[in-house]
């Protein structure tokens, strides 16, 4: 668990996160680490972000420290057994362990809800940050073939 004191929690994702999830995506902070590099028009991201909530392939939670929304975790599910990972904090919540509580509570959630054998996590090369998180999570390198050029895969896997 972190250091910290900060109570961390994740809930569902509903439409009312919409708007809030759409400025995190946005913003330089985000945009800078993440794996297009490109920002999203509102009308994109709605209805890729009305799908998340609808559907059945992918799972957001949000992050709670304290009571306060301060970033997410999702998966998308690539088949029976694998779904992938995508995780962030807004800035002001990084580089205390709250992103690696993060991770591991969701992941737990994600076993405790769906029957996939592993989760995948494509990690940015020049992304320390996000290597050292899934690292301090449990994530391990392994090859999947499901990460795109410029990535490298960690994996989880379900405790036996």
């Amino acid at each position: 668990m972190s250091t910290s004191a900060q109570a961390i929690a994740l809930r569902p994702a509903t439409m009312q996160d919409a708007e809030m999830v759409f400025l995190w995506r946005n913003s330089p902070f985000i945009l800078a680490r993440g794996s297009s590099q490109k920002e999203v028009a509102w009308e994109e991201h709605l209805q890729w972000f009305c799908e998340t909530v609808v559907g059945s392939r992918r799972k957001m939670l949000i992050v709670l420290v304290n009571g306060q929304a301060v970033g997410q975790v999702r998966f998308d599910r690539v088949d029976d057994d694998t779904a992938t990972i995508s995780a962030y904090l807004i800035e002001t919540h990084t580089g205390r362990g709250l992103g690696v509580d993060a991770i591991r509570i969701g992941c737990n959630i994600l076993f405790n809800d769906l029957p996939v054998a592993r989760i995948v996590a494509c990690v940015r090369e020049d992304n320390g940050a996000a290597d050292s998180g899934f690292r301090k999570a449990g994530f391990v390198p392994s090859e999947t073939g499901l990460c795109p050029a410029g990535h490298y895969t960690l994996v989880l896997r379900r405790e036996s």
